[in-house]
């Protein structure tokens, strides 16, 4: 780890950013195709978005402390279903084009180590295009997903704005899906977005089935598929970087780390809200 360290620091930016970004094949400049996309511009825009998100917690927060909590039944579960049925969407969507993609530009669709097509959109395979998209998507979906905070903070339900919560919402938004798709809109950035948004397929499909009156037994199932999926993350991670197959490099480095610190945060909330509090519930009843 020291010599890494080292052999970063003597680096100049060029080859800095040629390590962190791409290889001379793909090279370091972002995807000419999506450049002019909403939001993958100027980074600047979806940091401040980012900032203004957590400033609208803080003062959030702060309005609501003498107030009444707005009762949100119909707009939350109007939320939940809108995610629900964009979830499916990306999912499947992830699947046909990724599938469609790889298959036609080399001849084979892999589980890693899929390359970065880096063809023009054209009708020659149209669907680099709309596997491009769909990860555009599921990019804005991320910060569509701030409403879920702003609900929270509106019902002030604050046991529920955690570390875990925030620090989920901000970073996924923006360093790492603007990253991705700016510099990767293809290759294996499928996984990432197929498994993603089948686990929140399960999630927003619970919310809003709980919002319809629905009850579930094993919720805590919910929170066992994100924690599978933040393991299968990791796993693509080291693979991708031993294998030297993921571009950009950046999007593997931040997958894992990202990935290492949810699967901790995650497993401390599941120990918390259904181990121990099980234990109390128990010791109560005895």
């Amino acid at each position: 780890m020291p010599l890494l360290i080292n052999e970063l620091l003597a680096m100049n930016q060029d080859e800095l950013q040629m390590f962190l970004v791409g290889t001379p094949r793909f090279g370091a400049e972002p995807d000419g195709r999506v450049a002019d996309w909403p939001l993958l511009g100027d980074w600047r825009q979806p940091f401040a978005i980012t900032v203004l998100y957590l400033v609208g917690i803080y003062f959030g927060t702060k309005i609501m402390k003498n107030r009444e909590p707005f009762k949100l039944k119909t707009v939350s579960m109007i939320h939940n279903m809108i995610l629900f049925f964009a979830s499916i969407y990306m999912t499947v969507e992830t699947a046909i084009c990724a599938y469609n993609a790889h298959t036609i530009s080399h001849g084979e669709f892999k589980i890693i180590c899929n390359d970065l097509d880096e063809s023009d959109f054209s009708d020659k395979n149209p669907y680099l295009e709309r596997f491009a998209f769909v990860l555009w998507f599921h990019y804005l979906t991320k910060c569509y997903e701030f409403v879920d905070t702003f609900i929270i903070v509106a019902k002030k339900a604050n046991h529920r704005l955690s570390f875990l919560h925030v620090y989920h919402h901000a970073t996924m938004f923006f360093p790492v899906w603007f990253l991705n798709v700016k510099y990767g809109p293809g290759g294996e950035a499928f996984f990432a977005c197929f498994l993603n948004s089948a686990v929140h397929v399960v999630m927003y499909g619970y919310y809003f089935a709980s919002g319809l009156g629905f009850r579930f037994e094993n919720k805590q199932l919910v929170t066992i598929f994100q924690m599978a999926q933040f393991v299968a993350f990791i796993i693509q991670s080291i693979s991708g970087t031993y294998l030297n197959c993921y571009q950009p490099r950046l999007s593997v480095y931040l997958l894992g780390f990202q990935c290492i610190i949810f699967f901790i945060l995650f497993t401390n909330f599941f120990i918390q809200a259904y181990v121990l509090k099980k234990k109390k519930t128990n010791k109560k009843t005895e």
